[in-house]
């Protein structure tokens, strides 16, 4: 035994539960048949602090996490679909680079030079949608200008689909028909790429959403690890309880009162 010049002789843990309870069946007890539950008591209070800390922190982090969301939606101007819709913004500009392919092959003979215009032209065409929904997302009008400098973008692609059709052989209803065909889906496009930008989240409030759902996770599995803990310890209490009242009743022949009295007292000492 080593003495502590601070606190004094070290004591075992035999000699602290009796002087802490002032009877020595507990301290026979505990050295004899519960020193084994004490010490899974022991261990499992390590255990339920560490779990307390850590479900603590994982709430403080959610509280956080929803915080930052709250304020995020708050600052955010545009409607509550989902962010991955926008995915389907550079489908759009696709549909609409191919569709303005067919147009640019009458302009030019080279087939590079004619991707490049109609790269180009869809770029432009979803430029003009994202400058319209960003009036929208500002609540300003739309300027009448604008709209109508949209419908010239895409009347001058049809007619030179129509064209660029009928100089490859196809007669004037086959090229009409496919011209219009041609303008629906460039005006659809353009008018998808427009309601997206304004209709869904960004991405910083579907990111903060993101996390407040793991934060939400983390802190369901830290607070189960919590209760779990907990009705571990309990059963470990409830067994020593058991345990020393079946020690006192049968080794010190005491009465059921007083037995039952003492080992509350030790169950609650132990794990409280």
């Amino acid at each position: 035994m080593s003495d502590d010049p601070v606190h004094g002789p070290e004591r075992s843990p035999l000699a602290v539960a009796e002087t802490s309870m002032g009877l020595p069946g507990e301290g026979r007890f505990l050295a004899g048949f519960g020193k084994a539950l004490m010490r899974l008591i022991a261990r499992l209070k390590e255990q339920r602090a560490a779990a307390t800390v850590g479900a603590e922190k994982a709430q403080a982090a959610m509280a956080r996490a929803e915080r930052v969301a709250e304020e995020r939606k708050a600052q955010h101007r545009g409607g509550d679909r989902p962010w991955p819709l926008r995915l389907l913004i550079p489908v759009a500009v696709a549909a609409e680079a191919v569709t303005a392919f067919v147009a640019m092959q009458v302009l030019v003979s080279s087939l590079t030079l004619a991707v490049g215009l109609a790269m180009l032209a869809a770029l432009v065409g979803a430029g003009l949608a994202c400058i319209l929904a960003n009036h929208r997302l500002n609540r300003l009008p739309v300027p009448r200008a604008a709209r109508i400098l949209e419908g010239i973008f895409v009347l001058v692609l049809t007619v030179l689909r129509y064209d660029s059709l009928h100089v490859q052989g196809a007669d004037w209803l086959a090229a009409a028909g496919g011209a219009v065909l041609a303008a629906l889906i460039s005006a659809l496009g353009l008018l998808g790429i427009e309601e997206l930008a304004v209709e869904t989240q960004t991405f910083s409030v579907f990111v903060s959403k993101l996390r407040v759902s793991c934060n939400r996770w983390r802190c369901d599995r830290a607070t189960a690890r919590l209760s779990r803990i907990r009705a571990e310890v309990e059963a470990a209490a409830e067994t020593l309880r058991q345990d020393f009242l079946d020690f006192l009743l049968t080794a010190e022949g005491l009465s059921v009162d007083e037995a039952r009295r003492r080992a509350d007292e030790l169950s609650h000492a132990l794990t409280d």
